[in-house]
């Protein structure tokens, strides 16, 4: 079974409101994103399909295929468009959200039927370069990931081992004044898209979330000093990402963490999906 993803990308402006609501109301549950003249991003929309490659061409598809596909089905109904009052689905029905949650479903959706049984694998759609949605056709379910970024300081040394096996081990990194990263987490929750909001989770409750539990906690610190989980924790990304999984987790419900990603630099990463 092959994987291959084609990207494509359109502009477009919209806004969250739901009518029967004040102006209050609907900026406490969307934030900027209910202003009523409305806001716009440059989507970047990745297509990810299946299959196995075909004898004849050595291709899952052609990409003139899908790349035509893509421009019927997505870049004319989206491209330079107000979602609300020009796309055929969200102007049909003031109700449903154009949020990226529902855009993604709404294009997944499009393009099942001209595409063989089962080939449509996944659907992400970014809203910008730090919230994404993917699709994979679960019903409602839909997997939203928001990307964070802070700085901390730390030294890798480990109390289990003396201090020459520390330097062998870690190297510069075991260096006693201890260094520093730019640190990029991505969160991923996952659920059933709220009819009502058209949302998995608020992004305002994820950023209140991560404020309280992540940058309060590590944002400018040095972990072997200022974070008590480090007073004997060797502070490897290995061992931080399942902190920080352990102080959002809880207090995220009741919305459901379905992964964390820490990147520590441009050539390494790490996944943790909990125990």
């Amino acid at each position: 079974m092959y994987y291959l993803t084609r990207q494509t990308a359109f502009e477009a402006s919209h806004y969250n409101r739901i009518p029967e609501l004040s102006d209050a109301e609907n900026f406490a549950l969307f934030g900027a994103a209910a202003n009523p003249n409305s806001h716009g991003h440059n989507y970047v929309l990745e297509v990810m399909v299946k299959g196995d490659v075909e004898a004849d061409d050595g291709m899952v598809i052609n990409l003139v295929t899908l790349d035509a596909l893509l421009k019927t089905e997505v870049i004319a109904n989206y491209d330079h468009k107000h979602l609300n009052r020009q796309h055929p689905v969200f102007s049909e029905n003031p109700y449903l959200q154009p949020t990226c949650e529902n855009i993604a479903m709404e294009i997944w959706h499009r393009l099942v039927p001209s595409l063989p049984n089962q080939m449509l694998h996944r659907v992400r759609l970014y809203e910008s370069t730090s919230n994404f949605a993917d699709y994979y056709g679960e019903g409602s379910m839909v997997y939203l990931t928001k990307i964070y970024e802070f700085s901390a300081a730390h030294r890798l040394h480990s109390h289990a081992l003396s201090d020459e096996a520390n330097r062998e081990v870690f190297g510069k990194c075991n260096n006693p004044a201890g260094h520093g990263h730019n640190y990029v987490l991505e969160v991923t929750v996952k659920g059933d898209v709220d009819e009502r909001t058209g949302l998995v989770a608020g992004l305002n409750f994820l950023d209140e979330v991560v404020q309280k539990q992540v940058y309060a906690r590590f944002d400018y610190k040095h972990l072997n000093i200022d974070a008590p989980e480090f007073e004997t924790l060797n502070p490897t990304s290995e061992n931080f990402v399942k902190v920080l999984w352990d102080v959002l987790e809880p207090n995220l419900r009741p919305v459901v963490l379905h992964r964390l990603r820490l990147r520590e630099t441009a050539k390494n990463h790490f996944d943790y999906y909990g125990a």
